[in-house]
């Protein structure tokens, strides 16, 4: 979990790396924490090649990073990135998502040569090393099994095993699709979860984290965001749970490392207290 969120602004920027196979980037932050932030990371690891972007949904503190990433010169195999409805997206431009930007940001990819494709509910993709990824979810926003959502229920939902481990990454996914997906399916248990929207208020249902059932949670967020009140019931519910969380805006960029039965995490876990130490200094 890159931390683009060191300016105090949300953004999302996953790297999975695999040894002896794929590189692949969930979600790139906004366009100034990925300059500074994501960039930096990628080189240091000595990254040339990103095989596959996964664009979650298109809103600019998930896509916008992109096009930074090609400006620094490392290579993408290719983009999937849905076009959203029009209307839909339109709705929320004070927000973040203007169709006219989205469309111009297709045609900068293609125009640099990079495939970009539709992402499809039921896409699978081998990334060699023995680790598989799956598109377990992609809605549409307007032809959805609980009717029309907004443009975060529109976020891709991926899940990542390798050997023994499964991983799921979420998006933005709110309370529409995130009921949806607690109360009708039964693929998205995993002992790893990077948490919707940032943690906030408007995300999934608490019976969607006890469906999913992680040992571990990842919160894309800077602390101002996970010690607010928008946060405040997704943060009861893991500290009740007593699950260890890891927010980027506390530890900075966390890493994990899976290997047979064994999770390393390079962070410290958030501690709750730290909320009360931040509130007095606001």
């Amino acid at each position: 979990m890159v931390n683009v969120n060191n300016t105090g602004l949300q953004g999302d920027a996953h790297l999975i790396q695999v040894k002896g196979g794929k590189t692949i980037l969930i979600d790139a932050g906004y366009r100034g924490p990925a300059r500074d932030q994501l960039i930096p990371y990628l080189l240091g690891k000595k990254i040339k090649l990103i095989d596959v972007v996964f664009i979650t949904h298109p809103h600019r503190d998930h896509y916008e990073g992109v096009s930074e990433i090609i400006k620094s010169g490392i290579k993408i195999g290719e983009i999937y990135f849905n076009i959203p409805d029009k209307k839909l997206c339109d709705k929320e431009i004070p927000w973040g998502c203007s169709y006219k930007e989205v469309a111009s940001y297709h045609d900068t990819f293609r125009q640099q040569g990079i495939p970009v494709h539709r992402g499809m509910q039921g896409q699978k993709f081998d990334l060699g090393g023995g680790a598989k990824l799956s598109l377990l979810y992609a809605f549409d926003g307007v032809t959805t099994p609980v009717g029309a959502t907004d443009v975060n229920d529109l976020s891709f939902v991926i899940l990542l095993k390798y050997q023994n481990h499964k991983v799921l990454f979420t998006g933005d996914i709110n309370k529409a699709i995130g009921g949806y997906l607690a109360d009708k399916v039964d693929n998205i248990s995993a002992g790893l979860l990077k948490v919707p929207h940032h943690g906030t208020e408007s995300v999934a249902p608490n019976r969607f984290f006890e469906r999913v059932n992680p040992q571990y949670a990842f919160i894309p967020a800077p602390t101002r965001l996970w010690c607010s009140k928008r946060s405040k019931r997704i943060r009861n519910w893991f500290s009740r749970n007593a699950i260890p969380v890891y927010v980027n805006g506390y530890s900075g960029h966390v890493e994990v490392e899976l290997n047979d039965n064994s999770i390393r995490i390079d962070a410290e876990p958030f501690l709750d207290s730290y909320c009360d130490k931040y509130a007095s200094v606001q």
